[in-house]
């Protein structure tokens, strides 16, 4: 027997939320690398809730499913909750992305100031060129 609907989101919600927790946990890590990786899963994950939609909205208008009217109203709001979920982690995400950005931007005219000092070493180090005037 076939899943309803809102329960395949429902699933694919909670492995979004999942996976926008497991974010954070890169983001303070800095592990980029999983951090680009889970961004594929979601991105997949977005497609396919993308696809359950388009498959829900496209079900004729006399197709009714056999459920009472208080587990629809049950299901939109632990859709709801999950999706509320989902978006605070996500603004925690950005907003702990954004300090880690800030800090790096803070710390880049450091670095560039040590790489001139490191170039200024480099040239005074050079052995300077001399010419054999015997010949």
């Amino acid at each position: 027997m076939a899943r309803p609907l809102a329960t395949q989101q429902f699933d694919v919600l909670i492995e979004i939320f999942d996976i926008s927790r497991a974010q954070r946990r890169c983001i303070e890590r800095e592990d980029l690398e999983q951090l680009a990786a889970l961004m594929e899963q979601r991105d997949e994950l977005l497609e396919e809730l993308r696809r359950l939609v388009i498959e829900e909205a496209s079900l004729p208008e006399n197709v009714v499913g056999f459920r009472a009217p208080h587990e629809a109203a049950q299901d939109a709001l632990a859709l709801d909750t999950v999706i509320c979920g989902i978006l605070d982690h996500d603004r925690k995400n950005e907003e702990l992305l954004t300090e880690k950005m800030d800090a790096i931007r803070a710390e880049l005219p450091k670095l560039r100031q040590g790489m001139r000092a490191n170039a200024g070493y480099q040239l005074a180090e050079r052995p300077a060129a001399s010419m054999d005037r015997v010949s």
